[in-house]
C-alpha cells in the first residue's frame, strides 16, 4: 500500500464521532455504572486528567493516551479497617518509684503500725494522762480520803486506771454506798460521784443498836450507846439483824409513823433561816409510838434541858414541827424546869415534872 492510501485510512479512523452517538453512549454508560461520590473512609484519590489523546490500537479500540509528563492515575485501594483506640486510665500502670523494693500495701501497713505504736505511747506515757485533780461528790458518811483509798485512786495515777470494778466492789463492801460512778474528764481530772444511804435513826436491839436509813436498811451495828447514837426509835421488836439487809419492821405502822416524824423534823430544819448553831434534828433523842397511837418525843433544848413532847398523830405533823422549832428558837422554854409539852390539843400545855 502506498503512503497516500495509509494517510487516508488514518484520517478516516480519527474522524470525530457524531455528537448524537456520543450522547447515547454516555447515557448508556451512566445507567450501567452510576457515578457515586467517594467517601472519606474509602480513601480514594481522584486524579483528573486535563485532556488525553485518542489513538487506535491495532485491535481497533480507541484508548486514552496520557500527555507527556503527567503522572499515571492512582489505583483504587481498599478502605482500611477502622481501628478503635482504647483510652488508658489516668495513672494506670505508672510506677513512681520503679526501683522501690516494697509494694503499696506493705508501705501502708507499716505506716498504720507506726501510727498505732505512737498512739499507744502517747496514751500511756504522756504527762497529760496523769491525774491532777480528784473530785468526790455526794458523800456524807464517808470522807473523800476513805472513798479514794477504797477505790485505790490518787493524784499522780494514770487517768485510765481501771477503777470501775473497784467502784462496784466498794458499793458492795459497805451498805452506806448505794452506787459509785467514776467519770474521767480530759485532761487529768477524775470525778467520783457517790450515792450514799443516809443514816436516819437507831433502833434498840438486845445486843446494842442498829443504824438504819429511811427505808429500814441496816447500815451498821454498835454495841454501846454513845452521844452519836440518836435519835433512837423505841418500842420496835427486831428479830433479824443483818447489816446490809432490811429490817423486818419496815411494814409496821409504828415504824412508818416514826419515820414521818423524823422527816418532818428534817424539813423544819431545812426551812429555817436561823443560823444560831441549833439543829433541831440533832436535838431529838428518842421517838416512841405507844399502842394507843400517841407519839412521844424526847428533845434536848439549847440550854441542855430535856423536853418531853406528846403528839396525837401525824395528820398535822409538818405544821407541829414547824411550830415547835419556832417556839424553841424564840426561847419559849428558857428558864423553865424540865417538863412535858402536850400538843394533842389545839392549845399547847406545858407541865413541869414534880420534883
Amino acid at each position: 500500500m502506498s503512503d497516500d492510501e495509509n494517510k487516508k485510512d488514518l484520517d478516516e479512523s480519527v474522524k470525530p464521532r457524531d455528537d448524537a452517538n456520543v450522547s447515547e453512549a454516555s447515557e448508556q454508560d451512566l445507567e450501567e455504572h452510576p457515578y457515586t461520590e467517594p467517601s472519606e473512609d474509602e480513601g480514594v484519590v481522584v486524579v483528573e486528567a486535563e485532556e488525553a489523546q485518542v489513538r487506535e490500537e491495532p485491535s481497533g479500540e480507541p484508548v486514552k493516551q496520557e500527555e507527556k509528563g503527567e503522572p499515571a492515575p492512582a489505583k483504587r485501594k481498599p478502605a482500611p479497617h477502622p481501628v478503635v483506640a482504647k483510652k488508658k486510665k489516668k495513672g494506670n500502670g505508672k510506677e513512681y518509684l520503679p526501683d522501690f523494693p516494697y509494694d503499696f500495701k506493705t508501705v501502708l501497713g507499716a505506716l498504720l503500725a507506726v501510727s498505732v505504736v505512737v498512739f499507744i505511747w502517747s496514751v500511756i506515757f504522756h504527762p497529760a494522762m496523769r491525774i491532777q485533780t480528784i473530785n468526790v461528790e455526794g458523800n456524807y458518811e464517808l470522807t473523800d480520803e476513805q472513798i479514794m483509798d477504797a477505790l485505790d485512786i490518787h493524784v499522780g495515777d494514770h487517768i485510765l486506771k481501771f477503777t470501775f470494778l473497784k467502784a462496784l466492789a466498794l458499793a458492795k463492801s459497805t451498805p452506806y454506798i448505794e452506787d459509785v460512778d467514776v467519770r474521767i474528764s480530759f485532761p487529768a481530772s477524775v470525778t467520783i460521784d457517790v450515792q450514799e444511804r443516809h443514816k436516819l435513826a437507831y433502833i434498840k436491839v438486845p445486843d446494842g443498836y442498829i443504824a438504819i436509813d429511811e427505808f429500814g436498811m441496816i447500815l451498821e451495828f454498835t454495841t454501846f450507846e454513845t452521844e452519836d447514837v440518836h435519835p433512837i426509835l423505841c418500842g420496835l421488836d427486831i428479830n433479824n439483824v443483818v447489816v446490809g439487809s432490811y429490817t423486818d419492821v419496815t411494814e409496821s405502822l409504828k415504824f412508818r409513823k416514826m419515820i414521818l416524824v423524823l422527816g418532818a423534823v428534817l424539813d423544819a430544819d431545812r426551812n429555817s433561816n436561823h443560823d444560831d448553831g441549833y439543829h433541831f434534828y440533832d436535838s431529838v433523842r428518842e421517838v416512841r409510838v405507844v399502842s394507843s397511837g400517841l407519839i412521844f418525843m424526847t428533845i434536848e433544848l439549847p440550854d441542855g434541858t430535856v423536853l418531853q413532847v406528846k403528839l396525837a398523830g401525824i395528820e398535822n405533823i409538818a405544821d407541829d414541827m414547824q411550830w415547835l422549832l419556832y417556839a424553841i428558837r424564840g426561847d419559849a422554854f428558857e428558864g423553865l424546869p424540865a417538863g412535858s409539852l402536850d400538843m394533842t390539843e389545839e392549845e399547847k400545855i406545858y407541865r413541869a415534872y414534880n420534883t
